[in-house]
């Protein structure tokens, strides 16, 4: 028999946007639970430390006076290339000054300069201003503030706990079903609920994501029949491979290091078409780390992924030997790598780079993705009852995104998902509960339990990765997307004859059906945009086309799939 659970609210993930929407919502007179597949406080993107910093953007005017969030917003807009909504950029970069203050109250601090004592605040990728904080240790610093304020509230907090299904009755969300680590399944009863459980790195051979990041609030969102949009738009970086996968600090490719192949051979020139050189290549690319085709900057990760792509066991290594202190120090004052040199210097120390003494390997790896389940001004989604906030919703951002506008926006549209959530639960009087949806999703989770096949979930999950990686991560094309498309076929059918042994192997297999959703769900999307835009490289199709101002939207309907487009 299931366990069944009621709230007012039910927010689904606990990163930074989670733990905003949640602390929003209570603090409004709701009853909150908060549902993690993992550990409070620990799982989730926002928590892991995949780089030595992370960038926060609010146009604040304390380094440059002249900036505001008018000049926010037009950054926003020019970044997204038309996909942003404006009515969403407009949302996010006037709210975002208000989070500073909001996260200070809380004990984050942002990174000071010693000698003025102001914050410091550079120019971040496909900005015009710098307004970009920095946070040392990545987003860490949220979470360990968020963590007295959420357990001094009384907010329920479930962990452990895999939401496989949302509820929809009679057009609205109205809960969700789950299976706990030892296999049992729980219904949670709630008024409103909040997707706050963004990210699909784990659908690629390299990501800088951590392992529980599967995809699975599009997934719920796509099979609840919300709608999605900019999911081609997903960002590529450049990372190290060994001995630790970690981001590469942009501001490194203005040194002009060399990039080499596994012989020690210098590569990079042969990618490059002719008139483009490589000293331009890595001065753009100190502008932004995002992969982009706005600019010169893209044949870097092009270059890197032909290269690993060219023979299998190709390696390709990155020559910083000559950066020493005094190199750093000489650099331009305009450079901004001198201002978080000793915090870069440091952490790659930390993660065992021997940087000074050897080249380091790297690779392209999968970011964020700029899309989602598509919301409103307060995190609406297009079912009723179902918010969504952070990585998982789609439409703050466009074809590339502004470097440090991620957090910030876990926090601004955190906040309004909670309390749009709690207004609407505190304005209804009863829960219904949709007995045949719930009995339909037991059933299914029983037969999933049962299965006694041959096929091996590890094995198709890395299968799935190095498809994804090799076909749709840096460059795609007509023939490698419907490659990636029949490969996924292919690896759906041999899941429902998967070998499940175990509660362990119910759950790998749950999040193997989210990451082949998303990644059908991005693929097929790619597909359709036969042009290059942003973070989307079309290699058969290497130009923007105007005539694709024009957003993409995937819907599922009576599980079917199916895309429209709609005017930028």
């Amino acid at each position: 028999m299931e366990e069944i659970r009621e709230t007012d609210v039910l927010v689904i993930g606990c990163g930074g946007a989670g733990c905003r929407a949640a602390y929003e919502a209570c603090r409004r007179g709701a009853r909150v639970t908060v549902v993690t597949k993992g550990r409070f406080g620990r799982s989730g993107t926002t928590a892991f430390r995949v780089a030595d910093t992370a960038g926060y953007n609010a146009a604040d005017g304390v380094v440059d006076p002249d900036d505001s969030p008018e000049e926010h917003y037009q950054d926003i807009i020019a970044a997204g290339l038309g996909m942003a909504y404006p009515g969403l950029a407009q949302v996010l970069a006037t709210g975002a000054v208000e989070t500073i203050s909001f996260l200070q109250s809380l004990g984050v601090n942002f990174e000071k300069d010693v000698a003025t004592g102001r914050f410091i605040e550079v120019k971040g990728c496909f900005a015009s201003r710098p307004r970009m904080h920095i946070l040392k240790d990545h987003g860490e610093r949220i979470i360990k503030a968020f963590l007295p304020q959420i357990e001094g509230l009384p907010i329920a907090i479930v962990e452990d706990t895999f939401i496989t299904r949302l509820l929809v009755q009679e057009g609205r969300c109205v809960g969700a079903v789950a299976l706990n680590r030892e296999g049992a399944p729980i219904v949670f009863l709630a008024k409103a609920v909040v997707l706050a459980a963004g990210g699909a790195g784990q659908l690629f051979t390299y990501t800088l994501t951590p392992p529980d990041i599967t995809g699975d609030g599009y997934a719920l969102g796509l099979r609840a029949g919300a709608d999605l949009v900019n999911m081609e738009f997903m960002q590529v970086v450049v990372g190290t491979v060994s001995p630790t996968m970690n981001q590469l600090n942009a501001f490194l490719w203005s040194i002009q290091p060399q990039l080499l192949n596994g012989e020690g051979e210098s590569f990079f020139g042969k990618y490059l078409p002719v008139g483009v050189t490589a000293e331009e290549c890595m001065m753009t690319k100190s502008t932004h780390f995002p992969f982009s085709t706005r600019d010169c900057s893209k044949f870097v990760e092009i270059a890197i992924q032909k290269e690993v792509l060219r023979e299998e066991g190709s390696r390709v290594l990155l020559d910083l030997t000559g950066v020493t202190d005094a190199r750093v120090r000489d650099l331009p004052a305009s450079n901004p790598l001198p201002k978080v040199w000793p915090i870069v210097k440091d952490f790659l120390h930390r993660r065992g780079l021997a940087f000074e003494r050897e080249p380091v390997q790297i690779g392209c790896f999968a970011h964020a993705i700029n899309g989602g389940v598509k919301i409103d001004a307060d995190g609406g989604t297009t079912i009723p009852g179902l918010y969504a906030a952070g990585e998982v919703a789609g439409g703050p951002h466009g074809a590339d995104r502004l470097g440090g506008n991620m957090l910030v926006t876990c926090q601004v549209f955190g906040a309004r998902a909670g309390r749009a959530a709690a207004k609407m639960a505190l304005g209804m009087d009863s829960l219904s509960f949709p007995k045949a949806q719930v009995a339909q999703e037991i059933e299914a989770l029983d037969r999933l339990r049962q299965q006694r096949g041959s096929e091996s979930i590890e094995e198709m999950r890395l299968d799935l990765q190095k498809a994804m990686w090799k076909g749709l991560l840096v460059i795609r094309n007509a023939p490698s997307l419907e490659k990636v498309l029949k490969q996924i076929t292919g690896i759906q059918d041999r899941l429902r004859v998967a070998r499940i042994q175990g509660g362990e192997q119910i759950w790998m297999a749950l999040e193997l059906q989210n990451l082949l959703d998303v990644g059908a769900a991005i693929a097929r999307v790619a597909l359709d945009r036969t042009e290059s835009r942003g973070s989307h490289y079309r290699e058969d199709y290497p130009a923007l086309d105007r005539g694709w101002n024009k957003r993409i939207l995937i819907r599922q309907e009576n599980g079917k799939t199916h895309t429209r487009q709609e005017l930028a």
